[in-house]
């Protein structure tokens, strides 16, 4: 099999983590790759002559810098984005159709972002949604496909609906979760209680050193599904306090979750742990 790859030229506009990383991913599987790196704000016309335009920098922002791609793209360009929501981006895109855009999500990253924490692996194994738009040639779809799984990913076609619906409970819940948490830990504990805390916590709350840039655009891109996901969460928080004494909630929310965290240790391919 050809191990050419499927762009001889890409560019990248936001080189922080998950730019760094499919740099870095590219490299790793074709050598001879092509890769521009653009900071979110420069001059874009280094996208010139690139087959793949990868925007990703934080959503609202790749929302500004897709209007300026048509001046600077290649016709035949495929521009695709790495933002963890996708209904804004892509009804801005079909505003353009010039542009053969897909929207992308790589379900992969770390707790820090920047390009210092990038690496080539971050993609080994993880799903990589991607959201065409109607009427987009099979083809165009087909490359963006072998590119995502050049880079260790594995791809998933969905709608953007469906996207903003599935990752608001599977992503964007248990990261608003986890911040809230650690803010809440912090106030009630302190220092000195931080001092003798377990591994739980630490496990609980890896997320919660997440910069708050990047979620405040998912947020306002999602603020419908996180609504109703909020709600539920709180619905359950509230139910665990006000039984406290009978226990009656935490027997059930207990089993649930236990149920619930061996489906996902399944879906994950992960044994299950005592």
């Amino acid at each position: 099999m050809s191990n050419d790859p499927p762009f001889r030229r890409i560019a990248i506009v936001g080189v922080g983590l998950i730019g760094g990383s499919i740099t870095l991913a590219a490299k790793r599987k074709w050598p001879s790759i092509d890769v521009a790196g653009i900071e979110a704000g420069d001059d874009l016309s280094g996208i010139a002559g690139a087959g793949l335009i990868v925007l990703s920098a934080p959503v609202l922002a790749n929302i500004r810098i897709l209007e300026q791609i048509p001046a600077h793209a290649a016709p035949d360009a495929i521009v695709t984005d790495t933002g963890s929501t996708k209904r804004r981006i892509v009804a801005a895109a079909a505003a353009s159709p010039a542009l053969t855009f897909i929207g992308g999500h790589p379900m992969a990253g770390g707790a820090r972002g920047g390009a210092a924490h990038a690496r080539d692996d971050v993609f080994d194994g993880r799903p990589w949604i991607l959201t065409p738009q109607p009427g987009h040639a099979a083809a165009a779809v087909a490359r963006l496909e072998s590119f995502v799984a050049g880079l260790g990913a594995v791809p998933h076609v969905m709608t953007p609906e469906l996207h903003d619906r599935l990752v608001g409970a599977v992503s964007h819940l248990p990261q608003l979760t986890a911040s809230a948490l650690m803010h809440a830990v912090g106030r009630l504990a302190g220092d000195a209680g931080l001092e003798i805390a377990g591994s739980g916590l630490a496990d609980t709350t890896r997320l919660a050193a997440s910069p708050p840039d990047i979620w405040k655009d998912v947020a306002v891109t999602n603020e419908d599904v996180l609504r109703d996901a909020l709600d539920v969460l709180i619905k359950t928080l509230a139910d665990l306090r006000d039984t406290l004494q009978t226990g009656e909630a935490i027997e059930a929310v207990f089993t649930s979750a236990c149920r619930w965290r061996a489906a996902l240790e399944g879906a994950r391919g992960a044994k299950a742990t005592p």
